[in-house]
């Protein structure tokens, strides 16, 4: 009887200790490298440095577009005028996308 609590304190004991031996590594940041504009192929060497335009604009970050938000909707409230979160949201949106470059 006195071996059967031994081994099982010993087995309890062997289970503690693994679940507070697990690590966790650390995870490497990498680091994006912006992106570069095409260029066109000409014989002139001064076109040939500028970027192409592309029709489409590109998107504002999540962040940019709660910051507009954000103070768009305090401007509402600070005035009294009626609204609400959404519309704050759609209007910032709308103002960054139409914002010139």
């Amino acid at each position: 009887m006195e071996g059967e609590n031994k081994s099982k304190k010993v087995a309890k004991e062997k289970r503690s200790v693994k679940k507070t031996k697990s690590v966790t590594l650390p995870i490497e940041e990498t680091v994006a490298e912006p992106k570069k504009a095409p260029v066109r192929k000409t014989t002139s060497p001064e076109i040939a440095k500028l970027p192409i335009q592309s029709g489409r604009t590109e998107e504002p970050s999540i962040e940019q577009i709660q910051l507009r938000a954000y103070f768009i909707g305090e401007r509402r409230k600070s005035l009294g005028i009626l609204g609400d979160e959404t519309s704050d949201w759609v209007q910032a949106e709308r103002e960054l996308k139409e914002e010139p470059k």
